[in-house]
C-alpha cells in the first residue's frame, strides 16, 4: 500500500461517519435544536474535509519527492558506473561504502567483496605511510593527490593515482570521496 494511503481512507471513513451523523440529527432531533446541535458537527466536518485534503497534498508530495529522489540516485549512479576509472565512497571510519565496478575490476573482486573494507587492505603495505597522510590531509578538509600500489587478487601489484577529497555534511566530515586511476607505462594516443 503507499504510505499515507491508510490515512487518507481514514479520513474519507470520519468525514462520512460525519456527514451521516448530521443527517441522523437532523431527522430525529426537534427542528429548532438541530440547528445548534447541528453547527458544530458541520464545523468538525469542515475541518475533516480540510484535513482529507491535507492528507491528499502530504501523500501526493512524498510520493512525488521519492519518485524525484530516486531518480537523482539513479542518475548519480548510472554516471559513477561509466567511468573508466574507479571511484570510491569511504566512511568517517575509512571504510568503503561505495566501489564502482571499475575500481572493482582494477583489484579484480567482486564489488560486494571490498565494501565494508578499507583501502589499507588493499594497499601495497610499504605505502600504508601515503594513506595515512591522505587521511590526515582530508581530515584538515583539503583535498590531495598521490601516487601508491594496489594490490590485485592474483597477487600482482598495480600502481595507481589517487585523488582524494573530504566527503562534508552540514560543514562536518562524514568520509571522503576518491578517483583511483591506475598509471601506465605506454602512452595512450
Amino acid at each position: 500500500m503507499k504510505p499515507g494511503l491508510f490515512e487518507l481512507r481514514g479520513a474519507y471513513a470520519l468525514f462520512s461517519l460525519l456527514a451521516l451523523d448530521s443527517f441522523l440529527v437532523v431527522l430525529l432531533v426537534p427542528r429548532p435544536a438541530a440547528y445548534w446541535v447541528l453547527l458544530p458537527l458541520l464545523l468538525v466536518q469542515l475541518g475533516a474535509a480540510w484535513l482529507a485534503l491535507r492528507v491528499v497534498n502530504v501523500v501526493r508530495d512524498h510520493r512525488l519527492l521519492k519518485e524525484s529522489y530516486e531518480q537523482e540516485l539513479d542518475f548519480a549512479r548510472q554516471i559513477m558506473e561509466s567511468v573508466d576509472h574507479g571511484l570510491t565512497v569511504l566512511d568517517n571510519g575509512g571504510r568503503y561504502v561505495y566501489v564502482n565496478s571499475a575500481y572493482a575490476d582494477l583489484l579484480g573482486l567482486p564489488v560486494s567483496e571490498i565494501v565494508g573494507r578499507t583501502p589499507f587492505d588493499f594497499t601495497v603495505h610499504e605505502d600504508h605511510i601515503h594513506l595515512k597522510r591522505a587521511r590526515d590531509v582530508r581530515h584538515q578538509g583539503h583535498s590531495d593527490t598521490y601516487r601508491t600500489r594496489l594490490k590485485r587478487v592474483d597477487g600482482s601489484e598495480i600502481e595507481v593515482q589517487i585523488t582524494g577529497t573530504p566527503r562534508l555534511h552540514h560543514g562536518r566530515m562524514v568520509g571522503d570521496f576518491t578517483t583511483v586511476v591506475p598509471i601506465r607505462a605506454e602512452l595512450v594516443n
